[in-house]
């Protein structure tokens, strides 16, 4: 365990940090030497510019740099990230330098001395969103993230003739209308570079009934509700399907071979949007929700005289 009472900010950097770093013996640095750090006495370095590295070293954790067999991989730096992640288990750093600008947080740049020329190492205060090298989320991921909390409701399905259907009877499909609206909700990432808010909006687009005798069929909103207290002529739906076989046969619901009956299966399909806190927006993958009945359908009887 290498503990550093203060920190000293090197490459000409006169600030001191009062506060203590504690760096776990578990913790790879780049480098071959004690933790991939140099230690001075009162001036800590640590990565690729620390006194004694070689060039076979672990890279940082979270970092943007690795080197092994002799050879290295430079960063796009400047490469800040934050204190805890660079350095696991050391903490947030510690309350922020007199005057600085709060919020903030403490970053170590790894892009470190003697890698990348006029580049320093060591520890830094940023406010947020102030962090050099580093764009905040894109609005786009953030959307996605956004559409995958999105809590859909299941479709409540409707027939007429309820529960039981006839061959060559158009049989009247809906569903509960209520969820016929858009739903909204809202995500946020945050990197080094600020903090980005998305929102992913679902819109229902169409419904798709499986009909369960092999048949499909596509509606374009959840379908008229049949009135039974109005003349049948004076009704019309474009969501209805019309069998032209008996459910004789068929898996039962109760188990019992005489209540044979199809599985009528309704699919909304919802189209989804991100929109991203400066006016932008894009389409995401669609989304689908789910419901099942049962529906027993039965030949009419007709009666000569």
């Amino acid at each position: 365990m290498l503990t550093a009472p203060i920190l000293r900010l090197v490459a000409g950097t006169t600030a001191i940090i009062g506060f203590s770093m504690v760096y776990p013996s578990s913790v790879a640095f780049a480098g071959g030497n004690t933790g991939g750090c140099a230690d001075s006495g009162n001036t800590l370095v640590c990565g690729a510019g620390a006194s004694g590295q070689s060039g076979g070293g672990a890279g940082i954790p979270g970092g943007g740099s690795s080197a092994g067999g002799g050879g290295s991989t430079q960063p796009q730096c400047p490469d800040f990230v934050p204190y805890s992640v660079a350095f696991p288990g050391g903490g947030d750093g510690g309350p922020p330098p007199p005057g600085a600008t709060v919020p903030g947080g403490w970053y170590v740049d790894l892009c470190a001395v003697g890698s990348v020329q006029g580049m320093s190492t060591g520890v830094q205060w940023f406010a947020t969103g102030q962090v050099p090298g580093t764009p905040p989320p894109d609005p786009a991921t953030v959307g996605a993230q956004a559409a995958s909390e999105l809590r859909l409701p299941v479709p409540s399905l409707a027939e007429s003739p309820t529960g039981r259907g006839y061959v060559n009877l158009a049989e009247w499909l809906w569903i509960g209308s209520s969820i016929w609206h858009p739903f909204t909700t809202t995500a946020q990432a945050c990197t080094a570079g600020g903090c980005t808010t998305a929102t992913a909006t679902a819109t229902p687009a169409y419904v798709t009934w499986s009909t369960g005798d092999g048949s499909t069929l596509t509606c374009n909103g959840p379908g008229a509700v049949y009135n039974p207290a109005l003349p049948a002529n004076s009704q019309t739906t474009a969501c209805s399907h019309t069998y032209t076989q008996t459910s004789a046969g068929q898996p039962a619901p109760d188990g019992n071979p005489a209540d044979g009956a199809f599985t009528v299966t309704a699919t909304v399909t919802w189209t989804v949007q991100w929109t991203g806190p400066d006016g932008s927006a894009g389409p995401l993958p669609s989304l689908t929700t789910q419901a099942q009945t049962s529906l027993q359908v039965a030949q009419i009887e007709s009666v000569n005289n």
